[in-house]
């Protein structure tokens, strides 16, 4: 093993031990009876780590290693300064939400999903909730410490989270920590299923209690929906550029972005006024509006079996656009009530490296969102295959790759590659008809709004009012859906950047290869450059794209 190796693998171990409810996303065992560590203690000890790492990989040399290290090195570099910037920016001083993205609505989420194969992995669970007391509090702490320095959370934000808190706390034991069941047959299942009750209700519940009465002292000082980004934050203007840093992997000012959001709203309505004319819909409000009726015109157990067949259909072709190994088929289920209840559109979960739980489409039966309309193809092209299953699956199985490559990944690269796969799925006939197509722009027009509206929260100062008006304007979605990813974006800057960015990346390596190969390029080798070293920088993805157009070029 090299040295490169060696530190990348040190540094994912670490990695995950420090974020042990992202191993569970990823799908790695082992760290399952853990929390992190959110105390400013355990940030400070957890910079030093990290600036210990990144002055160890800056000796080395990129020019003496082969290209595989090579892109390891780059890799390791960009993933401590991403996380690095990530504890700059402290997002956890002004966070409250009912979503699953942060806070207690995050372990509840982790538990819901839990599945527990063994004894060990029942115990496990059992340490996980003991420990989640201490880790509420540090996320009531940390709220109380972010208020004195004037970083105050966002007051619909907040009264979301006070009542989603107060409807978690009804029964004894909360619904979600008591959906993991013991093991089948396990003779310990009656004493374990006493024991988690005893610790939800006993050490769980005060914390959340706490947390609860936290959030009701914090709301008359909450900033209100007027001012939701971070421009209103004390030093907000430095930390929205950290997180768009983050985000795209790429120096992109937020004044540019945002252009790049309305000049593609402006592209992306064009052709849907071309579609909807063949469908006889003359005008974007007859559209908009058939797009939005559509979601109500079948069930959403209907609609899910009607992705299911969507992804069928992609994974017999797969293979004519991406060379093997090709991941097993992509599970379809309904997402766990606690999840679905918060409006989480359907998204998908990476298999687990152990086998234990497969790659999963998670469709929401409980409330509107995306994916059950026409869009519901592009959709489940975009979260099944050829997009995150195909892309991580695959990934999971190249087991030749540093375990930091395989097991986590750029949002830029692996969101630019599932929008990208909707693109591939059209150029492969995937879609069934023009309304199918038509819904895809939904998504498309959804993506490319999110530009506008991420950096106008944040950068600009648009009030979540402004921001719902712009969706609702430019956005064939159910509003509601769209309310929920306005507030989706208040709680994580820049992420919803990584999408649109990181297709427009994908395609222009895409085009430019194209043109540079001419008749030597071929589709899945190029496919095979993108996917083969796992999730890259924007940067280091075209370094390596470059070096195959240059064999491809002198190879006989």
């Amino acid at each position: 093993m090299s040295w490169v190796r060696a530190l990348a693998d040190d540094f994912h171990e670490r990695w995950l031990e420090t974020h042990p409810f992202a191993a569970g996303v990823y799908g790695v065992p082992g760290y399952d009876d853990r929390v992190p560590d959110d105390s400013e203690a355990g940030e400070a000890s957890r910079r030093n780590e990290l600036e210990s790492t990144l002055a160890q990989a800056d000796v080395l040399e990129a020019s003496s290693l082969s290209e595989a290290d090579g892109i390891t090195l780059a890799c390791l570099r960009e993933n401590i300064a991403g996380e690095l910037r990530d504890l700059d920016v402290r997002l956890i001083e002004h966070t409250a939400t009912a979503m699953p993205f942060s806070g207690p609505p995050e372990l509840l989420a982790t538990a819901a999903r839990t599945v527990l194969v063994d004894e060990r992995a029942a115990n496990d669970y059992l340490e996980r909730l003991r420990a989640g007391g201490t880790w509420i509090d540090q996320q009531t702490e940390r709220l109380q410490i972010g208020a004195a320095k004037g970083r105050l959370p966002v007051a619909p934000l907040v009264q979301e989270a006070i009542e989603w808190a107060e409807y978690v706390l009804r029964p004894t034991v909360p619904e979600a920590l008591a959906t993991p069941e013991p093991p089948e047959g396990w003779d310990g299942g009656a004493a374990w299923r006493e024991e988690r009750g005893a610790v939800s209700a006993g050490i769980v519940k005060p914390a959340l209690v706490r947390w609860l009465e936290s959030l009701r002292e914090l709301m008359p000082r909450a900033r209100s929906g007027d001012e939701p980004g971070l421009v209103y934050l004390p030093g907000g203007e430095t930390d929205y550029a950290l997180c768009v840093q983050s985000a795209t992997t790429l120096p992109l000012a937020a004044e540019e972005i945002h252009r790049i959001g309305l000049s593609e709203v402006e592209r992306l309505e064009g052709r849907a006024v071309g579609l909807g004319a063949e469908l006889n819909l003359r005008s974007l409000p007859e559209i908009y509006q058939a797009l939005r009726e559509s979601s109500t015109r079948r069930s959403p157990s209907d609609a899910m079996m009607a992705a299911t067949a969507a992804i069928r259909r992609a994974e017999a072709r797969a293979g004519e656009c991406v060379p093997p190994p090709l991941p097993p088929p992509c599970e379809v289920t309904p997402m766990p009530d606690v999840v679905a209840a918060s409006g989480m559109a359907p998204h998908y979960t990476a298999p687990a490296l152990d086998g234990t739980r497969p790659g999963t489409f998670w469709f929401n039966l409980e409330r509107p969102t995306a994916g059950t309309g026409w869009d519901l193809e592009g959709v489940a092209f975009h979260e099944g295959v050829p997009g995150h299953h195909l892309q991580i699956g695959r990934l999971q199985m190249l087991d030749n790759l540093p375990a930091m490559q395989r097991q986590r990944g750029h949002t830029v690269y692996l969101e630019g590659w599932a929008l990208y796969a909707e693109q591939l799925a059209e150029e492969m006939g995937l879609y069934l008809d023009t309304e199918s197509l038509l819904g895809m722009l939904g998504p498309s027009l959804l993506r490319a709004a999110r530009l506008a509206v991420d950096t106008g929260l944040h950068a600009l100062g648009w009030s979540r009012r402004e921001a719902l008006e712009f969706m609702v304007a430019h956005v064939p979605m159910p509003e509601a859906f769209l309310a929920n990813e306005i507030d989706r974006y208040i709680v994580m800057p820049g992420q919803a950047l990584s999408y649109l960015i990181g297709k427009r990346e994908i395609v222009r390596m895409r085009d430019d290869a194209t043109r540079r190969l001419g008749p030597r390029f071929a589709l899945p080798d190029f496919h095979a450059v993108v996917l083969d070293s796992g999730s890259l920088p924007m940067s280091v993805l075209e370094q390596k794209v470059r070096r195959w157009e240059g064999a491809a070029l002198t190879a006989p």
